[in-house]
């Protein structure tokens, strides 16, 4: 491939040749005029220096993943009114890879949480999944309770026109006695 400068490559780029400069001069490439012929090993230091830049080492070291899971719970209300409540569920795992060394142990540490908010995170946690257990505890009691009561009150109600029915045939029979 033929030598080419600095204004080439900057055309070829389509970037001002101002930025490229101050790019090379940032990489470790002593460029500082645009009629300045370009080697590829300079080309190669540029590269380096921008990939180390914009992070592309550390996003082979570290993967995220993000994932989201939704459902529904049906559950009724005091009223006894059945209700769907739409959950969403959202988890991020960031994996990092152990030949990463230090650096990213590093990196994840400063984003990660201390054990300070991690525990009280937990105590949050704890009283919130205590909260809901009670709740559902004391849902399902009003739901057993009303059940019982519709139950009673069905009973009740078969009770009372069996009885209808008795006192019907009854007078059916007097009738039919005094008629004969």
């Amino acid at each position: 491939m033929a030598q080419m400068n600095v204004s080439q490559f900057a055309a070829e780029l389509k970037m001002p040749v101002g930025i490229l400069l101050e790019q090379l001069t940032k990489a470790g490439v002593a460029k500082h005029r645009e009629d300045e012929a370009l080697s590829e090993q300079d080309k190669g230091k540029l590269l380096e220096f921008l990939r180390r830049a914009h992070g592309e080492a550390q996003a082979k070291a570290r993967i995220t993943l993000r994932r989201k899971e939704t459902s529904s719970i049906r559950t009724a209300d005091a009223s006894g009114k059945a209700r769907t409540i739409q959950v969403e569920v959202r988890k991020k795992r960031v994996l990092i890879r152990r030949e990463a060394g230090e650096a990213a142990a590093e990196a994840t540490a400063a984003q990660a949480p201390g054990p300070v908010v991690d525990a009280e995170q937990r105590v949050l946690r704890e009283t919130e999944a205590q909260r809901q257990a009670e709740l559902a505890q004391r849902q399902a009691a009003e739901l057993k309770e009303k059940q019982e009561r519709e139950a009673r009150a069905r009973q009740e109600a078969e009770e009372r026109l069996a009885q209808q029915q008795a006192a019907a045939e009854a007078q059916a029979k007097e009738r039919e006695g005094a008629a004969a």
